[in-house]
């Protein structure tokens, strides 16, 4: 469950003032510590810590598997979390100079060819299902049947749904980023393969996005948002279909939309 906090606010409505308590969504600054080095702060809604690192290390291609994380502690006094992987990749730890992550968009990226991604390869399109729109409308209902069981607001909500219109899991956090982190750490813990599941995402559909989909094998996004060029740019190179704009009886399919079909 997201931690809220207790909040007052000065509410104006139909030309009255009134106080009255609000919750918040608690947001903190979690450091990350691999090897005794100092990889990277956080910003984010503090919990699911182990499925936020393991996806996050995931993304970053410093971890494959959960198994190489020997130790994991996460020290909720200081919101410090220190892992050890006896057989990291060296080269992808001398990306972070100290990097901090905004809850919002996340690490920033200097160009279209990043140095971390020369690794991406297009997904596997025999393991990606083909999809109804009433099946991308019922799993994108069920994420926003989770997310307004939070009455705080400010969420970003992912999941992984499958063909059959089952949510499998879905995560919250205060950036959209984290929360696709942690349903991919989800996966990694508890060893699922993913690779035929659908992406169900309350957010921008950015390069960033479209990015961690392709780490995660995944060959469909759906959201309620909408993509930027960059993104229908990569979905396209990787092998991705996008769908944006996702309400009531509506959507819009950016790429590979052979895989929407009535």
């Amino acid at each position: 469950m997201v931690e809220v906090i207790s909040q007052t606010r000065y509410r104006f409505h139909n030309g009255v003032w009134s106080q009255e308590p609000a919750e918040v969504v608690r947001e903190a600054p979690i450091t990350l510590w691999v090897n005794g080095r100092e990889i990277a702060t956080i910003i984010a809604t503090p919990n699911d810590i182990e499925e936020l690192i393991c996806g996050f290390l995931a993304m970053e291609g410093i971890i494959a598997q959960r198994n190489q994380i020997t130790i994991f502690q996460y020290h909720e006094d200081d919101q410090q979390v220190w892992v050890r992987i006896p057989k990291v990749n060296e080269e992808r730890l001398l990306h972070f100079a100290r990097p901090t992550l905004s809850g919002c968009c996340g690490r920033g990226r200097p160009s279209l060819y990043f140095a971390n991604d020369q690794d991406l390869t297009p997904i596997n399109g025999d393991l990606t299902p083909h999809l109804s729109p009433a099946t991308v409308a019922t799993l994108f209902s069920r994420l926003n049947r989770v997310t307004q069981q939070q009455h705080s607001g400010g969420l970003h909500a992912a999941g992984l749904g499958s063909q059959d219109g089952a949510l499998q899991v879905a995560r919250m956090d205060v950036g959209r980023h984290n929360a696709l982190d942690k349903v991919y750490g989800w996966s990694l813990i508890h060893q699922h393969d993913i690779r035929s599941l659908v992406v169900v995402f309350s957010g921008r559909l950015s390069s960033e996005v479209l990015i961690k989909v392709a780490r995660m094998g995944i060959g469909i996004v759906i959201s309620n948002a909408a993509p930027t060029s960059l993104g229908i740019e990569l979905a396209t190179m990787l092998g991705i279909t996008t769908v944006g704009f996702v309400r009531n009886h509506e959507l819009s399919v950016y790429s590979y939309p052979e895989r929407i079909q009535s």
